[in-house]
């Protein structure tokens, strides 16, 4: 097992895996920011996401990673939300989220 620790824009949310059951450790941090959307919009009414998640090992441990919020909403099956936040990106920056590869450093 494996814990990772999700910040969205005003929420945060921890999250186990079973690590063997993703071939990389990218797939199990977008799996990550994945569960962590599930868990808080079952938490929440007024869900708030934004463009990026921060996700790392552990509250206190140093190296985030920078995750794609539209691949994870996807992955959550919000298909409406994620092309809603992939709009409203595009328009702000002129950049489009389907086209990012989804993890940066």
């Amino acid at each position: 097992m494996v814990s990772y620790y999700v910040e969205g824009p005003d929420w945060n949310q921890n999250v186990s895996l079973d690590s063997d059951a993703f071939d990389t450790e990218d797939v199990q941090i977008i799996e990550a920011g994945t569960r962590a959307i599930e868990q808080e919009m079952k938490k929440t009414e007024n869900f708030n996401i934004g463009a990026l998640l921060i996700v790392k090992k552990g509250k206190k441990v140093k190296g985030e990673k920078l995750v794609n919020a539209y691949i994870c909403l996807n992955n959550a099956a919000q298909y409406e939300l994620a092309e809603d936040l992939r709009k409203n990106f595009k328009e702000q920056t002129g950049q489009d989220l389907a086209i990012d590869a989804g993890i940066s450093e």
